[in-house]
């Protein structure tokens, strides 16, 4: 039994709002842990504006689910778009793909000290001596798949009647 055009776009937008949801949590509990371990209060500065942004794409998720083939469900769309993917893919690239696996990779394939303290200046980073952060760290990849259900929602989007 194949689902319909609707359902399908519906299905989509719950799964994309799970993503938003999950990669919103990771990177979340990842920046509070990194505060209090590292005693970098900045850190939760990060932590605090995620579950706005997480709170504004489920809200735009919503009210494009809700509104699709009017024009606040075509905005909605392209807010989704501008966060849900743009931001997202951004945001992913910086702070997991940069700041945790390129230095996870420098640092175990004997990069010197020199170039890793250029690379990845304190008090900003810290070399690998926490196991659950650098994991946390690596587990925001999450937000590639947060961007990619975004991006199905944008493109598969109905379009104004």
């Amino acid at each position: 039994m194949s689902l319909g055009k609707a359902a399908r776009s519906r299905n989509i937008i719950v799964k994309a709002a799970i993503g938003v949801a999950v990669a919103g949590a990771i990177s979340g509990g990842h920046h509070v842990y990194g505060a209090i371990v590292y005693e970098t209060p900045w850190r939760v500065l990060v932590s605090l504006w995620i579950p706005a942004f997480v709170a504004l794409v489920l809200a735009m998720l919503y009210l494009h689910w809700k509104l699709a083939k009017r024009i606040s469900g075509e905005i909605a769309a392209w807010i989704v778009f501008a966060g849900g993917v743009v931001f997202q893919t951004g945001f992913t690239l910086f702070e997991c793909v940069y700041s945790h696996i390129l230095k996870l990779v420098l640092f175990f394939g004997g990069a010197s000290q020199t170039t890793l303290a250029r690379l990845f200046p304190a008090p900003a980073y810290h070399l690998p001596d926490d196991l659950f952060f650098e994991l946390t760290g690596v587990l925001q990849l999450a937000g590639f798949w947060a961007a990619w259900l975004a991006w199905r929602v944008f493109t598969q989007r109905p379009g104004l009647t």
